[in-house]
């Protein structure tokens, strides 16, 4: 699977995560529930681990992704409930950014994770590779 197909599959779970993590709650605010604090962020915070793992970059993107979609769902649940967006709609929007600025820690802790991997692969390549041109000097 190449680089851009990795990244596509992966914007469009962000997306269907954020999504996902605001609806479970029935059309209500998801951060009433007890379960949006201990069950929905850190599952997402594992999503946004995995994301920054495989994604190859633009990392930043993943938890603003999730969290814009996270504030669209709001916004449409409030819009088709006929309450409109509400006077603390700009609090909650505030809310995702702050979310979205966490979540650039599990993010980035996958990039490095990433980026150690890849040491590994190429350290190993090149002393495969040194030892090919030794074997073959020596002949």
């Amino acid at each position: 699977m190449s680089a851009a197909t990795r990244d596509r599959l992966i914007f469009a779970l962000a997306i269907a995560s954020g999504i996902a993590g605001w609806a479970w709650a029935g059309g209500k605010e998801a951060w009433d529930h007890a379960e949006y604090w201990s069950l929905v962020l850190p599952l997402t915070s594992l999503l946004l681990f995995a994301f920054g793992t495989f994604g190859s970059r633009g990392a930043w993107r993943w938890p603003a992704l999730v969290f814009g979609a996270q504030l669209a769902t709001m916004l449409a649940f409030s819009l088709t409930r006929g309450d409109g967006p509400g006077n603390l709609a700009p609090l909650g929007a505030v809310l995702f950014a702050i979310l979205g600025g966490v979540g650039l820690v599990p993010t980035y802790l996958g990039v490095a994770l990433r980026r150690i991997r890849q040491r590994r692969t190429q350290a190993r390549f090149a002393a495969a590779a040194r030892r090919v041109d030794f074997d073959t000097r020596e002949r």
